[in-house]
C-alpha cells in the first residue's frame, strides 16, 4: 500500500514538474499599452497574443499588460527603450520625445481624410524614415496602427470655429507638434496623462481634448464631456515597437512570428477603425454627447491656421524637413 502511494505521489511530482518545465520554456514577451482590451488595440492584441502562441506551437507567449499598468506613455517608451519591456503599443506622440521627427504624425490636415489613402502615404518612405530613426534608439518598428481620425471633444461648449476653441484648455500629449498646434489656434495646449484623463476631464482641469473616435468611446468621456465634434484635423495613430537589442537576439523563426503576429495586428486595427468610425459616432450621439461634424468651410478655417505649425515643425531641425518633405512628395506622387 506504502508502495503504491509512494509510487503515485512520484508520478504525481514527475507530472507536475513537466508541466513545469514546459511552462518555464514558453518564451516570455511582454506587451504593453496604454489603452484597454476593449480598444481597438487590445482587440487586436488578444488576437496577437493567439496568434503567436499558435504560429510557435506554445513556444512563445504575449504577456499583455494594457490599461497604463507598467507606467505611462513615456515610461512605456523608456521601459521599452532599455529591455524592460519587450514590445509596446503606445501613442506615437508620446515617441516625439524620443525622436523627433515622429511628430510628423501628429501635423494637422497633411494626411487625407479617407483611410486606404492615408495609409498609402504613411506605409511608403515615412515609415522606412521612422523605422531608421527609431532603430538608432533601440526601437524597432513593427508597425503604425490608428486610434482613428482625431474628433474634439469638450465640456462647456461645442467647438465650430475658431473663435470657439480659443482661450479653452485642451489637453494633449507631449508632443511639440501638438502644442504648436493649439497655440496655432489660440486654444491654451495641457498636457495630461492618460490615464490620469479621465478625471482631469471630469473635474474641469481641462476643458476638453482630441482623441480617435474608438478611444472616447473605450474610455467613456462621453460620461463627462456632452460635446463631440468631427473634426478628422488629424489621424491619431499608434506605434508597435519592439526592443532592438531583444528583437535582433531572437532566433530567425522567432522574429519571423513577432513580425507576422505584428502585421496582422495593425491590419486588423486598421480594420476596425474604418468599419466601426460611423457605428461609434451613433453610439455617442445616443449616449450623451451632442455630435457635430464641421462643414468644409469650417475646416478650411482651421486648416488655414493650421499652416504655420507646418513651418515651425521644419524650422526645429533637417531632419524634421526632410521628413515633412518626403510625406509631401509621397501624396504628390499618389495624386493627392
Amino acid at each position: 500500500m506504502k508502495k503504491a502511494l509512494g509510487l503515485a505521489v512520484l508520478v504525481m511530482v514527475c507530472v507536475m514538474a513537466a508541466a513545469g518545465i514546459s511552462e518555464a520554456a514558453a518564451k516570455k514577451v511582454k506587451h504593453a499599452m496604454t489603452v484597454n482590451m476593449d480598444d481597438a488595440g487590445g482587440i487586436a492584441a488578444a488576437t496577437m497574443r493567439e496568434n503567436i502562441k499558435n504560429y510557435s506551437n506554445g513556444e512563445m507567449e504575449l504577456q499583455i499588460f494594457p490599461g497604463s499598468q507598467l507606467g505611462g506613455m513615456r515610461e512605456h517608451y523608456e521601459a521599452c527603450q532599455s529591455g524592460a519591456i519587450e514590445t509596446i503599443y503606445v501613442a506615437a506622440s508620446a515617441a516625439s520625445k524620443f525622436v523627433p521627427e515622429v511628430g510628423v504624425l501628429d501635423l494637422p490636415f497633411l494626411f487625407p481624410t479617407d483611410y486606404d489613402k492615408a495609409w498609402k502615404v504613411i506605409d511608403g518612405e515615412l515609415t522606412k524614415i521612422l523605422s531608421d530613426k527609431l532603430a538608432k534608439q533601440n526601437f524597432v518598428l513593427l508597425g503604425i496602427a490608428p486610434y482613428g481620425y482625431k474628433s474634439l471633444h469638450t465640456g462647456t461648449k461645442q467647438i465650430k470655429s475658431l473663435k470657439d476653441i480659443a482661450g479653452m484648455k485642451i489637453r494633449i500629449m507631449p508632443s511639440k507638434t501638438l502644442e504648436l498646434t493649439y497655440k496655432a489656434w489660440n486654444a491654451n495646449p495641457t498636457p495630461v496623462e492618460f490615464s490620469e484623463l479621465y478625471v482631469a476631464l471630469q473635474q474641469r482641469v481641462v476643458d476638453g481634448g482630441e482623441n480617435g473616435l474608438s478611444v472616447i468611446k473605450a474610455q467613456k468621456f462621453n460620461e463627462v464631456q456632452p460635446y463631440l465634434t468631427v473634426s478628422k484635423h488629424g489621424l491619431f495613430m499608434g506605434l508597435m515597437c519592439a526592443n532592438k537589442k531583444w528583437f535582433d537576439k531572437l532566433s530567425d523563426k522567432d522574429r519571423e512570428i513577432i513580425l507576422k503576429a505584428a502585421k496582422e495586428n495593425i491590419a486588423q486595427q486598421r480594420k476596425f477603425v474604418a468599419e466601426e468610425d460611423e457605428n461609434i459616432i451613433k453610439y455617442l450621439g445616443n449616449n450623451g454627447m451632442t455630435v457635430y461634424r464641421l462643414t468644409p468651410q469650417e475646416t478650411a478655417e482651421f486648416e488655414k491656421a493650421s499652416q504655420p505649425v507646418y513651418k515651425a515643425f521644419s524650422d526645429i531641425s533637417p531632419e524634421n524637413k526632410r521628413t515633412l518633405d518626403a510625406v509631401i512628395k509621397t501624396k504628390k506622387d499618389l495624386g493627392y
